[in-house]
């Protein structure tokens, strides 16, 4: 089920093993403005949609493909971390699957952005492809 689409970021609602997650495809370059203005869009949805998608006390995975990303820089990793991260765990999300990006100034950023929030109720690590976060999640 498609949730949002922009040149930038698709989100929809995907199926594993018969539970659902949540997608993200990211692509190309991200200004701070526009990627934080499509975090604070993703946030309103997820509002939205996920206590409709999510059982109580269930796991929750959000499964972010970055491996078109092209350039994201350093601060905004750090904003992610310190600012969005807690917000995802908020609203019910308990692990984040993040696919590496394959350009070198991208990836150089997203290393960066693997651990728990501080509370540990939010997860995140990073995957060479959907397979591999998709397995660690449906196996954790």
């Amino acid at each position: 089920m498609n949730l949002f689409t922009h040149d930038r970021l698709h989100i929809s609602v995907e199926e594993f093993k018969g539970q659902k997650y949540i997608k993200e495809i990211w692509i190309g370059i991200l200004t701070t403005t526009l990627f934080r203005e499509l975090i604070n869009e993703s946030l309103t949805i997820y509002k939205k949609y996920l206590p409709k998608l999510k059982q109580e006390d269930e796991q929750f995975l959000l499964l972010a493909d970055v491996s078109k990303l092209e350039l994201i820089s350093d601060k905004d990793i750090e904003w992610l971390t310190d600012e969005v991260n807690p917000q995802y765990e908020g609203l019910g999300f308990t692990h984040q699957a993040v696919i590496i990006p394959a350009g070198f100034f991208a990836q150089e950023s997203v290393q960066n952005y693997e651990g728990e929030t501080p509370k540990g109720g939010f997860d995140t690590r990073l995957f060479g492809n959907s397979k591999e976060g998709l397995s660690w999640f449906f196996q954790a």
